[in-house]
C-alpha cells in the first residue's frame, strides 16, 4: 500500500470518532455511543449508500486487512483491561454485593434463555443449537461494561458511594459469570470441543508460568512491552486452540492483575488504556459498522423492543430491587439498577464473537446491537432520575452529582 490510503482513512476514522465522542460526553453520555455511531456512518448505511467511490477509495479492500489488524490489537488489549478490573472488585457491602451481582446476572440470564427458546431459532445463526441461542442471548442480556460503570462512577462523583461500590463488585461477579455462560455457548455450538479446550488451558498455563518467572513490572516501557507481548501470546494461545481470541487476553489480565496488584492500575497501564480508547478501539467501531448495513434489509422493531423492555426490566428493576433488599438506601439502590443497566462495549465485543462465531443471524446482532447502546445512553439520565425521586421523597446518603469530570480516559 503505497498511495497513503491507509493513513487518510485512519485520520478519517480518529477525526470523526474523536468529535463524536466529545459530543457524547458534553451531553452527558458515554462515548461508546457516538463513537459506534461514527463507525456505522462511514459504513455502508451512510458513505457507502451516498458516497460509493468514495467509501471504497478509504475502506476497500486494500485498507479494511490493516485497520482490522489494528482493531484486533485493540479488542485484545480491551480485554486484558477488563480482566485487570475483574481481579480487583471494590469490595463493601457482602449482602448487598451477594443480592446485586445475583440478581444481575441470573434474572436477565433466565430471561433471554426462555426468549431464545420462544424464537425458535427464528434467529439463529448456522452453528446454533437451541442450547447455544439460549446460552448467548442470556449472556448478552446479563452484560454490564466494567470500564463505562467505573467512568460513569467517577463523571458523577459515585465511586465512593454505597452504590458505586456495590455496582462496581456485582458488575465484575456477573461480567465474569457472563463470560463463562459465552465460552459454554460456544461450546454448545460445537465451536470448541475438549481437546482444544485443554490446547488453550495449557498454553495459557505456558504464558502464566513465564510471566511469573519475571519481577514485578516497574511500569516503564520494556516492562510494558513485555506485558503486552504476554498479552497477545495468552491471546494467540486460545485462538490457536479454536477458543476467541478475547478470552485468553481477558483471562491472561485477570492473572497478570493478580500477580502484580501494585502495578495494575499504575500510569503505565493507564496510558496503555487511553491509547486503545482513543486509537485502536476505533478500528474496532468501523469494522462493526461495516457489517451493519442498516438499509440491506427491514430492522425488526418488534424484536428490537421485546429485547429492549426485557434488558430494562431484568437488570435495571432487578438490580434495584435486590439492592434494596440487601439494605442499601433508597437512593443507593435506585442509584445501582441504573448503573448495572450499562452494556456499552463490552456487549458489542460480545455480539460480535456470537455473530462471528456464527450463533446469531443478522437481525438479531442488530437489535442486541441497539439494546446495549439504548440502556447505556438511558444510564446517565436514570442517575438524575433517582436523585431527582428522592429528594421529593426524602434526604438520601451518598453527595451530589460532581461536576467538571476527568477526561482522562474515555468511557466505554
Amino acid at each position: 500500500m503505497t498511495d497513503g490510503r491507509f493513513l487518510l482513512a485512519l485520520a478519517c476514522l480518529l477525526l470523526l470518532t474523536h468529535a463524536a465522542g466529545r459530543l457524547a460526553r458534553r451531553a452527558g453520555q458515554p462515548a461508546t455511543v457516538a463513537e459506534l455511531a461514527a463507525g456505522v456512518l462511514l459504513g455502508p448505511s451512510l458513505l457507502g449508500a451516498v458516497a460509493p467511490g468514495a467509501h471504497r477509495f478509504l475502506f476497500g479492500p486494500g485498507v479494511l486487512p490493516a485497520l482490522g489488524a489494528l482493531a484486533e490489537l485493540g479488542l485484545v488489549l480491551y480485554a486484558f483491561g477488563i480482566g485487570r478490573r475483574l481481579a480487583a472488585p471494590a469490595g463493601s457491602g457482602a449482602p448487598a454485593v451477594a443480592a446485586v451481582s445475583t440478581a444481575s446476572f441470573a434474572v436477565p440470564m433466565a430471561a433471554g434463555a426462555v426468549l431464545a427458546l420462544a424464537l425458535d431459532g427464528a434467529h439463529g445463526g448456522p452453528r446454533a443449537t437451541p442450547v447455544s441461542s439460549a446460552l448467548f442471548v442470556g449472556c448478552a442480556l446479563s452484560i454490564t461494561a466494567l470500564p463505562v460503570l467505573a467512568r460513569l462512577l467517577q463523571d458523577e462523583g459515585l465511586t465512593d458511594t454505597p452504590a458505586g461500590r456495590v455496582s462496581l463488585a456485582s458488575a465484575a461477579v456477573g461480567d465474569a459469570a457472563a463470560w463463562c455462560v459465552l465460552t459454554a455457548a460456544l461450546v454448545a455450538s460445537g465451536s470448541l470441543d475438549a481437546p482444544r479446550l485443554a490446547w488453550a488451558a495449557a498454553g495459557l498455563l505456558a504464558v502464566t508460568v513465564l510471566m511469573r518467572a519475571r519481577p514485578a513490572p516497574a511500569g516503564r516501557g520494556p516492562a510494558l512491552a513485555v506485558t503486552v507481548a504476554g498479552c497477545a501470546l495468552a491471546a494467540a494461545a486460545t485462538s490457536a486452540a479454536g477458543l476467541h481470541q478475547l478470552l485468553g487476553a481477558l483471562l491472561f489480565g485477570l492473572l497478570w492483575a493478580r500477580r502484580h496488584p501494585e502495578t495494575a492500575a499504575g500510569p503505565a497501564l493507564r496510558g496503555l488504556d487511553t491509547v486503545t480508547a482513543a486509537v485502536l478501539l476505533p478500528c474496532f467501531f468501523l469494522g462493526f459498522g461495516q457489517r451493519l448495513d442498516l438499509g440491506a434489509a427491514p430492522w425488526n422493531v418488534t424484536l428490537t423492543a421485546v429485547l429492549l423492555a426485557t434488558a430494562v426490566l431484568t437488570k435495571a428493576v432487578g438490580c434495584a430491587a435486590a439492592g434494596a433488599l440487601g439494605g442499601l438506601p433508597r437512593r443507593e439502590w435506585l442509584r445501582v439498577g441504573a448503573l448495572m443497566n450499562a452494556r456499552g462495549l463490552t456487549e458489542l465485543v460480545v455480539l460480535s464473537i456470537g455473530h462471528e462465531a456464527g450463533l446469531i443471524d443478522r437481525e438479531l446482532l442488530i437489535a442486541l446491537t441497539v439494546v446495549a447502546l439504548a440502556t447505556t445512553a438511558m444510564t446517565a439520565p436514570l442517575l438524575r432520575l433517582a436523585d431527582r425521586v428522592q429528594s421529593r421523597t426524602g434526604t438520601g446518603s451518598g453527595p451530589a452529582p460532581a461536576t467538571g469530570a476527568d477526561e482522562a480516559v474515555p468511557r466505554r
